[in-house]
Parts: C-alpha cells; sequence; structure tokens
C-alpha cells in the first residue's frame, strides 16, 4: 500500500439529486461513486480524497447559503461541487427563486467559498422529463415555457455566467444527458428524443426528477472527467 502523500476533502454542495437517498443509496450517489473512483485510480500514487456530500432534499440556493457554513466552509475543502437549480424552479413562493436573485445567490457562493481557498466545480441542470413529473402535470403554471424541463433549462444561463465570470470549472451535465438522449434517437431506439422520454434509465419515470442508479454514474463520470486532471502528473 502507498504512503498517502496528498489528502484532499472535496464537497458536493446541492439539492436531493446530491443527497441520493430515497432514490438511490447512498453509496450509490455520486459524490461516494466519486470518492471510490477517485481513490482506486490514484490511491497507488498516494492520494486519499475524502468526499462529503452535503446535498439536501428540497433546498434551492437561498436555503443553501443558510447552510454554507456548518455544511461547506467547516469541512475547510480543496474543492467543491455546486449543484443547484431544481428547486429553485419551483413554482411555490418559498421555493421559486427568479433568475436574477439565482445567480446573485450562486455569485455569494461562490465568494464564500473561494474565500476558504477552495476550488469550485458549478454544473448545469439535469434534465426534468416532463412526462414522467407529476409534481408539474397537476398545475398550470409552466405552461408558458411549454413545461417545466423548458423552464429549469432558463438556469443554465445564468450559471454559465457565473462559471465565465468568476473563472469556475463547468461540469457540463446537462450536455452529457442531451447527448444520451441524441443517441437514443440516432441508434433508432426511438424516433424522436425531444419528450426525453427515453432517458428513462437514467431520470426515475416514478418522478421525472431524480437519477437513477445509472443517473448518478453519469453525473460521476462528467465530474470525474475534470477532477481527475487535478492527480495525474
Amino acid at each position: 500500500m502507498s504512503e498517502i502523500t496528498r489528502r484532499e476533502t472535496l464537497v458536493c454542495f446541492g439539492t436531493s439529486i446530491t443527497f441520493g437517498t430515497p432514490y438511490a443509496s447512498r453509496d450509490d450517489a455520486y459524490p461516494a461513486i466519486l470518492e471510490r473512483r477517485i481513490n482506486e485510480r490514484f490511491g497507488e500514487t498516494g492520494v486519499e480524497v475524502t468526499v462529503i456530500n452535503s446535498g439536501v432534499p428540497g433546498h434551492n440556493t437561498a436555503e443553501g447559503l443558510v447552510r454554507i457554513q456548518i455544511d461547506v466552509l467547516d469541512h475547510h475543502p480543496d474543492l467543491v461541487v455546486i449543484e443547484f437549480s431544481c428547486n429553485d424552479v419551483r413554482w411555490e413562493p418559498d421555493k421559486r427563486v427568479d433568475l436574477d436573485q439565482f445567480k446573485t445567490n450562486l455569485l455569494e457562493m461562490v465568494q464564500q467559498i473561494k474565500g476558504v481557498g477552495a476550488e469550485i466545480i458549478i454544473t448545469t441542470p439535469s434534465p426534468i422529463v416532463d412526462a414522467f413529473h407529476p409534481y408539474s402535470l397537476g398545475i398550470d403554471y409552466y405552461d408558458p415555457w411549454g413545461g417545466c424541463n423548458n423552464a429549469l433549462m432558463e438556469y443554465d444561463a445564468p450559471i454559465r455566467e457565473v462559471a465565465e465570470q468568476e473563472g469556475l470549472t463547468l461540469c457540463d451535465v446537462k450536455a452529457a444527458f442531451d447527448e444520451l438522449a441524441l443517441r437514443a434517437e440516432f441508434d433508432g431506439t426511438v424516433a424522436d428524443a425531444s419528450d426525453l422520454r427515453c432517458l428513462a434509465e437514467y431520470i426515475r419515470p416514478e418522478d421525472g426528477v431524480h437519477p437513477t442508479l445509472a443517473g448518478q454514474q453519469v453525473y460521476a463520470q462528467a465530474l470525474y472527467s475534470i477532477i481527475r486532471r487535478r492527480y495525474i502528473g
């Protein structure tokens, strides 16, 4: 066994997508997958990584800011993954965060995390499969957008703006899921992937939002492709 010469703490800060349970076990949520894979791959080079799961189901960016000290900063992280937006798009007045305030909240998160010297990766949204999404099917709030997913994807732009403005690394989870849908159409598995039903393997058909075990792997691989660069040569 190699001597540990580099110990790092990574914090994954986000929503139920990060938290996992009950949609995936904590051992199958992407933070745990990342920890296992990084340590398996780089342990022989003296690397030991602890990945802390700081996802809380139902939280938007405003609620994330309330807990950022305890759930992120107090861990003295070397790297933080920020995953928010799926609850900011909710229609309830105590949940809905408009785009300008969403961006402001992200910027405040970034400044606080930078203040403890951590690097930051920010993720774009994974899609909502409207056809599987009972939360929005019974209301007309999202009709002007043509569904909740289109409303959610408006949050993609401020995420990218914050990443560019603050010099953050962007993990394009949205693109990873879009590619899976396009592949299904290209392969002929479905005639038209635009309604995203073809993502049932990756986004739970029971709710249309939360990743399945395979979907958690999509998150983990997208992040791993970025994080592995820290430990190579």
